[in-house]
């Protein structure tokens, strides 16, 4: 659970589409709370994959010194639905702030090292940071899908344009099929 190389996946038959779920937990988080909604991790993989197999929806966050049992709970319910969590320790800043430093690292290294293994025809990168510019770069030289989901106001304009327009989605137009109706999460 701690470690990238932990990450589950399945290889299926080369004639299907297979599609891989990168998900950085803190870029959606913090939308959420501000709508005050939680959503569905079961419903939204299915969503963003829909017409592809597939093989991993994988969720990067940083991991607090102490986790608290609400928390996990959430991660108990993730790996339940089939998501692999990839945790890197929170590291304190000049501020006397948790910091997530490495979380994106981790999730662009992961992106690149299962795309140099074939194990996916489509990326799937749930997030806006700007940091993912040039691994979608690469993504489309080796001539492999992208497709980008963010909310509106965490998606950085450069993002859009390396990805092309019609390959950004926003969980904005989405919220009514992935809200948690339930205490599943």
């Amino acid at each position: 659970m701690e470690d990238e190389h932990q990450i589950q996946y399945w290889e299926t038959e080369k004639n299907l589409k297979r599609a891989f779920i990168f998900w950085d937990h803190a870029n959606v988080f913090h939308n959420l709370q501000e709508l005050h909604i939680r959503i569905d991790y079961e419903s939204v993989k299915r969503r963003l994959a829909r017409g592809y197999y597939l093989v991993a929806p994988v969720m990067y966050l940083g991991r607090p010194r102490v986790v608290y049992p609400k928390k996990q709970k959430f991660f108990a319910a993730l790996e339940k639905t089939g998501w692999s969590i990839i945790q890197k320790p929170l590291r304190i800043d000049e501020s006397g702030r948790p910091s997530q430093s490495g979380v994106d690292e981790a999730m662009f290294q992961n992106i690149c090292d299962f795309a140099d293994e074939g194990a996916y025809d489509k990326a799937i990168i749930v997030s806006g940071d700007n940091i993912f510019v040039s691994v979608v770069k690469e993504l489309k030289k080796l001539d492999i899908e992208v497709d980008v989901w963010s909310f509106r106001k965490s998606l950085s304009r450069a993002l859009v344009w390396e990805a092309g327009r019609e390959h950004v989605f926003y969980l904005d137009n989405i919220l009514d099929e992935i809200n948690l109706k339930s205490e599943k999460l």
